[in-house]
């Protein structure tokens, strides 16, 4: 074997680049070749050699390399699709994890149904997304199911852009400028975080956003207002939509469930959807409301009333009572 002291006209930076950095090959597998050649050289002065051109891998980059399952770090995948499903997924109950060293991070979630697990991580396949069982002794089933992707430095920019330093220890969410409020990412925060209850003829539907700042959940309301879907902040920080914004929700996010384990958060009764309040009618008819409100009041134009004492509401074919009496001219 050659002996030499020093390796420089050897080991050089174009050399390492082939071998390490083009052809992946490790220290060990280097210093392999290098004694097929003739010099004996340890895999300890190689990972010396490539410290000195700058060229060492992270342990996080020599499992990548080891892995024929990996992504590349050099390829972003952040398209809108994307963005919008993890603005809904951050919005809901996913959360971002992140390794400083090597600049990356990995969306992660824990759910009890398997359904919706496989639902939000479908959204990030290109991240080789996996769902897995993990026992839990607080959950009744005795386990949850832990959704997450691998690492990827789009997810380290998308903590920048979500998360910041908690003067306390650890990090806060905050809701960023250019959050996306779109049906992928309504649809996954509702489903995610979301609760609706029906009780008689009341309907309370909530989006809950406790751990967020309350100007943020301002800021939110507003971005659902501008929808058309009217609701408010709640003391308890959370976003209730109101009942004159319920119909607006699900023309916006759908009316059924893409699972079907969530699928009573949808099952909405349909006068909610298809009756009109009277000063709505009467607004859209250019009919004079008190005059609306007198023949209803005599039976001349039907309505539908949820409860004995409740307000009036017009279906379609009371709808066109009205326009009848209108072309009539009892009503005006």
């Amino acid at each position: 074997m050659k002996e030499q002291p020093h390796y420089d006209n050897l080991l050089t930076k174009q050399f390492l680049e082939e071998y390490y950095v083009q052809k992946g090959m490790s220290c060990p597998q280097i210093s392999q070749l290098l004694q097929h050649m003739g010099y004996n050289v340890w895999p300890s002065t190689v990972h010396k050699y490539l410290k000195k051109h700058g060229l060492g891998r992270t342990c996080s980059e020599a499992k990548r390399k080891l892995d024929p399952n990996a992504i590349d770090w050099n390829e972003s995948h952040l398209d809108e699709g994307t963005l919008e499903a993890i603005d809904g997924f951050l919005l809901g109950d996913g959360h971002v994890q992140v390794y400083e060293p090597s600049k990356s991070g990995r969306l992660t979630c824990g759910q009890e149904h398997q359904e919706f697990c496989l639902y939000q991580m479908s959204f990030f396949r290109k991240y080789d997304s996996q769902v897995q069982k993990v026992k839990h002794k607080k959950m009744s089933s005795g386990h949850v199911w832990c959704g997450r992707t691998k690492y990827h430095p789009d997810f380290f920019v998308q903590h920048k852009r979500w998360y910041r330093a908690n003067p306390k220890g650890g990090y806060l969410k905050f809701v960023p400028d250019d959050i996306r409020i779109t049906p992928r990412s309504l649809t996954l925060w509702y489903l995610g975080d979301g609760s609706v209850h029906l009780e008689k003829n009341t309907i309370a539907l909530k989006l809950h956003t406790n751990g967020l700042p309350p100007s943020d959940v301002e800021v939110l309301c507003q971005k659902l207002v501008k929808l058309g879907i009217s609701c408010h902040r709640e003391n308890t920080n959370r976003i209730f939509v109101e009942a004159k914004g319920i119909l607006k929700f699900f023309e916006f996010v759908g009316k059924e469930s893409p699972v079907s384990c969530y699928g009573y958060k949808y099952k909405i009764p349909s006068w909610r959807f298809e009756s009109k309040r009277m000063r709505e009618v009467a607004r859209e008819l250019g009919a004079d409301y008190q005059r609306l409100a007198y023949l209803v009041k005599i039976g001349k134009i039907p309505c539908l009333r949820v409860s004995e004492n409740g307000k009036p509401r017009f279906l379609p074919e009371h709808v066109e009572v009205c326009k009848k009496l209108i072309e009539s001219g009892e009503l005006y």
